[in-house]
């Protein structure tokens, strides 16, 4: 890792650091790498290619209302969410203050009365909301790599019966860049059937994309406007991306 150390918090899960590397800023739970990163220029813009692959997601459900994000980090996917549209809300279960703490004082987390954030742990945020969402955004991790809890049954249950009919499900899940993920092959299907598609992206992580009322139609040409207007209200490649969707 590289950059000034400008912050650091401690929880009972470990540390959380700051820091400043040139234009960007990104937040660390130690020494296994970035959990996130904004360019302090325009934070709504998605700096991770995996971010960028979970927003992806707004292909298939390109008009959300609501919005549930499972995990905060510095928040760079709430700001390219309320960003993109004016019609959205975002409902956030983070389980660290700390971590909300660190976003809210260095990485420009919007106050809108579009957002709401909760300290909570995920699954029991799930058990306790009600209310149907568009897209369910799942972003698990610690310093030690991915939280197995977002492949669980009862977990993907939930997220499976509080979407709407044409809701979509986008998981960051870690394959370390086999671009394949067995326990989530077994899980997606069992909950899912075969409605669901993935996208690599170069850090090894891989995107899942499950539909809860059956697979929508994935070639690039049939996605290409929606990429573009991706590309105009966001500023990354999204087109760049099509080609790296793929069925299971």
């Amino acid at each position: 890792m590289h950059g000034t150390e400008i912050a650091c918090y401690f929880d009972e899960y470990g540390p959380i650091y700051v820091y400043d590397d040139g234009p960007f800023r990104y937040m660390s739970f130690g020494s296994g790498g970035e959990q996130s990163r904004i360019e302090l220029s325009r934070p709504e813009y998605p700096v991770y290619q995996y971010l960028q692959a979970m927003l992806l997601g707004l292909l298939y459900q390109p008009n959300p209302h609501q919005v549930l994000m499972l995990g905060l980090g510095g928040g760079s996917l709430i700001q390219a969410l309320l960003n993109y549209s004016d019609n959205l809300t975002i409902s956030v279960a983070e389980l660290r203050p700390q971590v909300l703490a660190a976003a809210a004082k260095h990485f420009q987390l919007p106050v809108s009365d579009r957002l709401t954030i909760t300290i909570s742990d995920a699954l029991e945020y799930l058990q306790q909301t009600i209310e149907p969402q568009d897209m369910i955004f799942t972003d698990l991790f610690t310093d030690a790599g991915m939280l197995h809890q977002q492949l669980q049954d009862e977990y993907l249950h939930h997220c499976y019966h509080l979407l709407n009919d044409q809701g979509v499900l986008v998981l960051n899940l870690w394959d370390e860049g086999d671009g394949f993920h067995p326990l989530a092959n077994q899980q997606l299907t069992q909950i899912f059937g075969d409605n669901w598609l993935c996208c690599t992206v170069d850090s090894g992580n891989l995107i899942a994309f499950a539909f809860k009322d059956g697979k929508p139609e994935s070639n690039p040409r049939a996605l290409l406007n929606g990429a573009k207007k991706l590309e105009k209200k966001l500023g990354f490649p999204a087109r760049a991306l099509l080609n790296r969707l793929k069925e299971i």
